[in-house]
């Protein structure tokens, strides 16, 4: 069932941190008006967006990265300019 605000939240995660990380939460909670959770949750997934989206890891077989490294470039490099 979901409510209002997206569907029902039933995972946690538990983090040690130091006092000045909780405090710099905090007040970037309060900044924002948000709950610490809302805040952290929403921080945390916003990098892991970033972080993924940054990903340029790409998996050829290994037939098709010999025929790529073996592909004639150099003529298209040189169309360019």
């Amino acid at each position: 069932m979901a409510t209002l605000s997206g569907p029902i939240k039933s995972r946690r995660i538990n983090a040690r941190i130091s006092p000045a990380e909780e405090a710099l939460l905090r007040k970037g909670a309060r900044r924002k008006g948000q709950t610490l959770t809302e805040f952290v949750v929403e921080s945390a997934c916003a990098v892991a967006e970033i972080e993924l989206a940054e990903q340029k890891e790409s998996a050829l077989p290994p037939a098709q990265w010999q025929a790529f490294l073996g592909a004639p470039q150099t003529a298209k490099r040189a169309e360019r300019y």
